[in-house]
């Protein structure tokens, strides 16, 4: 603090039981805060609690925040997809590969001992 700046303090006079008074000199001797100090972090403490709105925890901001966007219901399962390229259209073309696949899975095998490179008994 600058010489210049002057604080202004005013007294103020607290009346304690003698439960109280114990449990002052045990934190002022414990902390080594003065009983003034003690006091003021008391009532900064209690201010805070008071005065600060409770914070919700990042999760319930999060869902509270995400019930005014729209996206695509699928968006979790196929987050990289929306991400990196390609987005509906990607998925599109990836079920029709898949589709093909299935198809072509499903063609009857060829029998044993026909066609070309077959073993002759």
């Amino acid at each position: 603090m600058s010489a210049n700046t002057r604080r202004i303090r005013e007294q103020a006079v607290v009346y304690l039981a003698d439960r109280d008074r114990a449990l002052l000199d045990d934190l002022a001797r414990e902390t080594g805060l003065s009983r003034t100090e003690l006091f003021r972090r008391g009532l900064w403490a209690l201010a805070e609690q008071f005065r600060t709105p409770k914070r919700e925890s990042a999760m319930e901001m999060l869902i509270a925040m995400s019930k005014d966007v729209s996206g695509p219901s699928d968006l979790s399962e196929h987050a990289d997809d929306y991400l990196y390229g390609g987005g509906y259209e990607a998925i599109e073309s990836r079920a029709d590969k898949v589709a093909e696949s299935a198809n072509e899975s499903k063609r009857p095998a060829r029998k044993r001992g026909s066609g070309r490179g077959a073993r002759s008994r």
